[in-house]
């Protein structure tokens, strides 16, 4: 499946990246129950942390447009929104934890690999439809 994330200003895909490593260096100290997570999938997880990081350069617009498993950013996609309830029932009692400045990126994200996925075939459609319809804040952001 073909993702493209982007353009978006470079700052924001940095700022969002930076809370991103911090959230899963975290997740392996979360309490059972409070956290889907697995070795697999923070490694899946940072993988493509790591991968958008790579694609910053010096330009000051960030853009990534790879190939990808369908498999893979569903899988993906799954565990990112079980992170972002946790993160999202934490910001409720503690207030927010993601730096405002990374908003663009994390919104480009989103969109990105949705679109990819109902692009994708019925089963991808359906499925993205199902992860915007529950995805934790998506009304305030899309």
């Amino acid at each position: 499946m073909r993702v493209v994330i982007g353009p978006v200003d470079a700052r924001s895909a940095s700022a969002w990246l930076e809370y991103a490593d911090r959230v899963l260096d975290e997740l392996g100290t979360l309490a059972p129950g409070e956290c889907f997570s697995t070795p697999e999938t923070v490694a899946i997880l940072r993988d493509f942390v790591t991968r958008w990081r790579s694609a910053l350069g010096r330009d000051r617009l960030f853009l990534w447009d790879d190939e990808v498993p369908a498999e893979r950013i569903e899988f993906a996609m799954h565990a990112f929104q079980r992170v972002v309830d946790v993160l999202a029932r934490r910001a409720e009692v503690h207030g927010r934890s993601a730096p405002p400045e990374g908003d663009d990126f994390y919104l480009a994200v989103l969109q990105g690999v949705l679109s990819a996925m109902q692009a994708e075939s019925a089963a991808s459609a359906a499925y993205a439809a199902h992860l915007a319809e529950f995805w934790p804040g998506w009304a305030t952001i899309s």
